[in-house]
């Protein structure tokens, strides 16, 4: 399986590959910008809901924050992280299911714990995010 590593804040997670269409940086300046209340982002002139990784983990964004397009079949979005790091081919086994009472609810945001060969990471579930 392939991930993208990134980091969000203090936290350490990875986020499927085949979700990410594109990833903008916005200190590139036209590539990507925030629109209105901060609940939009543009890129390349195509607006997409912002899913905030940062408020849903009591985090602080960075100055220098990434964009990551994502896309799938249920829809679109942009996931702002601190950074984006390199994409690694993990294995499947390798990743372990969280138990149903940790995040527990609705629409749990993570699918498992894995180590990236350095540290411990959460996977996002890309579906739940878009």
């Amino acid at each position: 399986m392939k991930l993208l590593m990134v980091s969000v804040g203090r936290g350490r997670y990875a986020v499927a590959a085949d979700a990410l269409a594109r990833i903008a940086d916005t200190t590139s300046g036209s590539e990507a910008r925030r629109v209105g209340s901060e609940r939009a982002v543009t890129v390349h002139g195509v607006s997409y809901p912002v899913v905030d990784l940062h408020g849903m983990l009591g985090e602080t964004p960075s100055r220098s924050c990434v964009y990551l397009v994502l896309e799938g079949k249920d829809g679109r979005a942009v996931l702002p992280v601190d950074k984006a790091e390199e994409i690694h081919d993990i294995p499947a086994t390798a990743i372990a299911p969280l138990p149903s009472f940790i995040f527990a609810g609705a629409r749990r945001l993570f699918r498992g714990l894995f180590s990236d060969g350095h540290e411990s990471r959460l996977l996002l579930d890309a579906s739940v995010l878009l």
